[in-house]
């Protein structure tokens, strides 16, 4: 429900009636932003998890305004990457919430051009992501094998092999019961297992990495901050200020 009004080239009948339907849409995040990045909209579910009081509490503010600094600048540089006219789809990322909320989504980005090609801003949604383990037969069992092992340097192909399917089918398969990849589904295992370490562990980044299946710092380093907004040493820092009094 929108309780202010929206810039005169954003107020279409089309635009207004989409973000009225996104308001109720549970376990999904929707926002609008103009081409600085600065908020015009963000549904309930968004307001609920950043426990903001309103539109008003939203409204005008950057990523970093209402976010911790170093993922708000993470989400801000995002958005400038699609304004330039990138897109993004189904990107898988770990949000972190005001208090200690966090959850894997799928996150979706458009620009919004005027009929001229004038960017305005963009929208995006992201869809909260729960995978099912109730799927039976050699797809749970891959998954389950993923998330024994991924510490491991693990193969897709090899996996499909174990499923006695191509790797065409597999990967269909798995993103058709799972929401994901199989390749999203190693990664948040290996980062959800990272984000452990970092919390609970005062291990080395480096060997973290090793522990997580990934025996390059820099490629573990580079798909951390891609899917968490944050490199593993920022998030550690994120967590121990958290918990201080």
């Amino acid at each position: 429900m929108l309780t202010s009004p929206l810039p005169e080239e954003f107020s279409t009948p089309g635009l207004l009636t989409v973000l009225e339907l996104l308001h109720f849409l549970p376990n999904t995040v929707a926002f609008l932003k103009d081409a600085q990045g600065r908020y015009l909209y963000g549904n309930d579910t968004l307001l609920r998890r950043l426990r903001l009081n309103g539109a008003s509490d939203l409204t005008g503010k950057q990523a970093s305004d209402v976010f911790p600094p170093t993922l708000g600048q993470s989400y801000t540089q995002q958005d400038l990457m699609v304004l330039t006219g990138k897109t993004l789809t189904e990107h898988l990322e770990l949000h972190l919430y005001t208090g200690g909320l966090s959850g894997w989504c799928l996150t979706t980005k458009r620009v919004l051009t005027l009929p001229n090609g004038q960017t305005i801003g963009l929208m995006g949604i992201s869809r909260d992501l729960a995978v099912s383990s109730s799927s039976g037969s050699a797809l749970s069992e891959a998954v389950a094998y993923i998330h024994e092992h991924y510490d491991q340097p693990l193969q897709i192909a090899a996996l499909a092999r174990q499923t006695q399917m191509s790797l065409v089918t597999f990967e269909r398969q798995i993103k058709r019961v799972y929401g994901v990849t199989p390749s999203q589904l190693l990664i948040r295992a290996r980062v959800e297992a990272a984000t452990k370490l970092l919390q609970t562990t005062t291990l080395p980044v480096a060997r973290i990495a090793v522990e997580c299946g990934y025996f390059d710092h820099s490629a573990f380093s580079r798909i951390f901050r891609t899917t968490v907004g944050v490199t593993p040493r920022q998030f550690r820092q994120l967590v121990q200020a958290k918990g201080k009094p």
